[in-house]
C-alpha cells in the first residue's frame, strides 16, 4: 500500500538523531513492500529530496534558507507551551506545510496517512480525504493539559482511524483529556536500532566508572538534581566522574550551579553527537540517569538504548520511565527531585557487581522483546493494513 508519512521530525543526515525513530519506522514499511513516501520540513544544508532507504523524504520549504529553524530543535512545542498564539503565529511554517500535505494526497494518492505528533501534523492533516494515524510522543501529550490545545486537538483526534502513543502513561493521558473519546488508542513502542546500540557493549568501561545523562537540556528533565547527587557522590569520597551530553535552555544555569557546588571542572559537559556515536558512549558508561521530573517524560528512550549496550540505568518515576525502568528488576528507581535518593541508587550500582550485572540482564531482555525493530514495525503494519481495509 502507499502510505504517506506526516512529521516535522526526520533525519536531515546520516546519523542525525532527529525523528530517527520515525525513519526507521518508515524504512521498515518500505521493506515489507510498502511504498512509503514523508512530508518533512526543509532545513538549511541539505536537499528538497532525498531517498532514505528507498523512502522517498520530500522536504518543503517555507521560509529563506537561513530562516527555515522551526523544525528539528523541540522548540515548536516548548512555545506552544509559553502561547498557542506563538505557534499559530508561525504562518508560513504552517501553511507551507499543509500545502505540502495537500499536494502529496492529489499526486501521491496514498491508502493512508501516517502522522507523528498531533501537533503540528495532524492537525494539518485533512480530516476525511483519507485515513489517518496519529502517533503521540509525549511533547504533544502535555499540550492537552491545556484547554486551547484541548480544542484544538479534539477534532484530530476523533477523526483519526487510530491514535498510538509510545507508552501506556500517554495513552491514559489521551483518555484523561478525551474520556468520551471513541477512537481506538494503541500502545505500540517505536522501533529501536538494538544491534546498533548492543554495539556498544564492546566498548571499554571508562576508568573510573562514568555517570551519563544524555538529552535536552531542560529544568523538567532534572539536570540540577543529577548535579546535586554527584556533588553528594563525590563529597563521600566515590570514585566517579558525570558526563553530560546535551544542550538546552537550562546549560546556562547547570554550569552555574556546577561551579557553586564546586564540580564544574569535574564534569565533561559535550554537545550532542550523532546517533552513530552514541552506542560507545552507553559502553563507556557504568550508569545512565534520567532524573525527569513531574511526568514530563513520554517513555525514556535513552535508557532502553543504554540497557542495550549494557549501560545499568537508574530513572524517577515519571510519565512512561517505569514502563521501561521496572525497580530492581530491569533498573532502579529514584524519588524525583530527590538529589539524595538519587545519589544513593547511583552508589548502589556503582558499587555493587552482583546488582548492576542482573539489572542489565533482565533489561536488556525487556527492551529486546519490546522494541527490536521487526517487533515494533509488525505492530504498525498490522495497523496499517487494517486502517487502510
Amino acid at each position: 500500500m502507499r502510505v504517506l508519512v506526516v512529521t516535522h521530525n526526520y533525519p536531515r543526515y546520516a546519523g542525525d538523531p532527529a525523528g530517527a525513530f520515525v525513519a526507521r519506522l518508515a524504512r521498515a514499511a518500505q521493506e515489507q513492500g510498502n511504498d512509503v513516501r514523508v512530508v518533512a520540513p526543509h532545513a538549511p544544508g541539505i536537499a528538497e529530496t532525498q531517498c532514505d532507504d528507498g523512502v522517498q523524504v520530500l522536504r518543503f520549504r517555507y521560509a529563506p534558507e537561513p530562516l527555515e529553524r522551526v523544525g528539528y530543535t523541540g522548540e515548536l512545542h516548548r512555545r506552544a507551551l509559553v502561547s498557542p498564539a506563538l505557534v499559530l503565529g508561525l504562518a508560513p511554517f504552517l501553511m507551507a506545510f499543509r500545502r505540502a500535505i495537500g499536494r502529496e494526497l492529489r499526486t501521491f494518492r496514498p491508502a493512508l496517512v501516517h502522522a507523528h505528533w498531533w501537533l503540528p501534523g495532524g492537525w494539518l492533516t485533512p480530516r476525511h480525504a483519507v485515513p489517518y494515524i496519529v502517533t503521540c510522543h509525549g511533547s504533544d501529550v502535555r499540550l492537552l493539559d491545556r484547554a486551547p490545545f484541548r480544542r484544538l486537538a479534539r477534532p484530530v483526534f476523533a477523526h483519526a482511524a487510530a491514535v498510538t502513543t509510545v507508552s501506556r502513561f500517554l495513552a491514559s493521558d489521551i483518555q484523561r483529556a478525551f474520556p468520551t473519546l471513541a477512537t481506538r488508542i494503541e500502545v505500540a513502542p517505536m522501533p529501536v536500532d538494538v544491534e546498533h546500540f548492543a554495539s556498544g557493549a564492546t566498548t571499554r568501561r571508562a576508568q573510573p566508572p562514568r555517570i551519563l545523562y544524555a538529552g535536552n537540556l531542560l529544568e523538567s528533565k532534572g539536570v540540577a538534581v543529577l548535579v546535586h547527587a554527584f556533588h553528594q557522590l563525590r563529597q563521600r569520597g566515590l570514585a566517579c566522574q558525570l558526563r553530560v551530553l546535551g544542550e538546552g535552555p537550562a546549560e546556562r544555569m547547570l554550569h552555574a550551579l556546577a561551579r557553586r557546588l564546586g564540580v564544574f571542572d569535574d564534569i565533561q559537559w559535550s554537545r550532542f553527537v550523532p546517533q552513530s556515536a552514541m552506542p560507545a558512549e552507553y559502553g563507556a558508561s557504568t550508569v545512565t540517569v534520567l532524573p525527569t521530573l513531574g511526568q514530563a517524560e513520554g517513555l525514556g528512550l535513552t535508557l532502553v538504548e543504554a540497557l542495550l549496550a549494557g549501560c545499568a540505568v537508574v530513572g524517577t518515576p515519571a510519565g512512561g520511565i517505569p514502563e521501561v525502568v521496572v525497580h530492581e528488576q530491569t533498573g532502579l528507581l529514584a524519588r524525583s527531585g530527590d538529589a539524595a535518593d538519587l545519589a544513593a541508587q547511583i552508589e548502589r550500582l556503582l558499587t555493587d557487581d552482583v546488582l548492576r550485572l542482573r539489572l542489565v540482564r533482565e533489561g536488556q531482555a525487556r527492551v529486546r522483546a519490546t522494541f527490536a525493530p521487526a517487533r515494533a514495525a509488525e505492530r504498525f503494519l498490522d495497523l496499517y493494513r487494517d486502517v487502510a481495509s
